[in-house]
């Protein structure tokens, strides 16, 4: 009887040993879970470093640019007026010419003789007018061989006066300053009447010609002022000289459907030459006192546009409308203000609310 009471106590003993460890352990257990870190269970959000630029009104300006082929101001191609054999040239190709300055020269004997002719008989009709003139006077004469005598003498001066014409046409002279760019005829050779003879090319001025899209032709009015920059893509954006549109065509071109334009530009140090290509920068449209952005700043997002700007180190989202773009910036027409401080760098890693760090700007 003894020995089972003390086995039956052993096992009240030992199971109730094993609920008062189970109770320890659930008791720890708890006192563990209110001790971890309260950053753990709430983390804290961090500040995303931003650049920023203040947003202020400005005058741009919305352009396009076309290319272009520079024409001689002025390109003429002189023929001979006299027929004979050319026995004089003067200038080389590639010399400047003043207007009314010679060019080659035909022989003259025969044009000289026919001169000193005409010459001489225009002088005897003179003197023999002259003489009725006096015996009209007189009434010696009638007032019809008088008459006669008169239109003889206009015909010897008709005559000579032609002679002269003939006798100056001998001698091929530029209407024009400029360059003469091509001799085609030489010296010894008999040249006829419409022979084509020099080439002389006005310089000093150039013509840019340039096929204008249907689109921009009601923005290119003459007077406007266009800037001319070489073919060049690259470090040619500095360079270049003003021209001012001077014809626009009324008709567009039937393959094309380009309406052609014609700028004036000065181009006295004669670095550029006619043929070669030119880009053309033409105003499309002035729009003043806008707000203009970088392009890279904009967050396109399932087709509509956003942006992000920094108040009080929050970043605020911002649905834009957006204009035309304009040398890597486009104009907002509505979304932003004056003044408000328009996210830069950064603007990917934000979300509306976020806080920012202004490092830049």
């Amino acid at each position: 009887m003894i020995t089972g009471n003390r086995t039956t106590l052993g096992v009240v003993m030992l199971i109730l040993g094993i609920l008062t460890g189970l109770t320890s352990c659930q008791k720890g257990g708890g006192k563990a879970a209110a001790e971890l870190p309260s950053d753990q269970t709430h983390p804290e959000i961090r500040s995303t470093n931003i650049s920023i630029q203040r947003l202020v009104p400005e005058t741009v300006e919305e352009v396009f640019t076309l290319p272009g082929i520079l024409e001689a101001w002025e390109n003429l191609t002189l023929s001979l007026e006299q027929s004979g054999l050319i026995t004089w040239i003067g200038p080389k190709e590639g010399d400047r010419l003043m207007a009314g300055q010679a060019i080659l020269r035909i022989d003259q004997n025969t044009l000289k003789s026919n001169r000193d002719r005409d010459q001489i008989e225009y002088d005897l009709k003179m003197k023999h007018l002259e003489r009725l003139d006096q015996l009209l006077k007189e009434k010696l004469v009638s007032q019809k061989a008088y008459d006669d005598a008169l239109q003889g003498v206009e015909i010897a001066r008709a005559k000579l006066k032609q002679s002269d014409i003939a006798l100056e046409k001998t001698t091929l002279v530029t209407p024009i300053d400029g360059i003469l760019d091509d001799l085609l005829v030489d010296r010894g050779e008999y040249g006829t009447v419409g022979t084509p003879a020099a080439v002389v090319v006005q310089v000093d001025r150039l013509k840019v010609l340039v096929d204008i899209p249907e689109k921009d032709v009601t923005a290119t009015r003459v007077g406007n002022r266009v800037r001319v920059l070489p073919s060049e893509v690259k470090g040619s954006e500095g360079r270049g000289m003003p021209g001012d549109v001077i014809y626009v065509s009324y008709l567009a071109d039937k393959m094309t459907r380009t309406y052609l334009a014609k700028i004036a530009i000065d181009n006295k140090t004669r670095l550029l030459r006619p043929g070669m290509i030119v880009r053309v920068r033409f105003i499309r449209r002035i729009l003043k006192d806008v707000l203009s952005i970088p392009l890279y700043a904009v967050i396109d997002r399932d087709g509509e546009k956003f942006v992000f700007v920094a108040e009080n180190d929050t970043a605020v989202e911002r649905q834009v409308r957006l204009g035309p773009i304009i040398n890597g910036n486009v104009v907002v027409f509505g979304g932003v203000r004056q003044g408000e401080d328009l996210v830069i760098k950064g603007q990917q890693l934000l979300t509306d609310g976020s806080p920012v760090t202004v490092v830049e700007g």
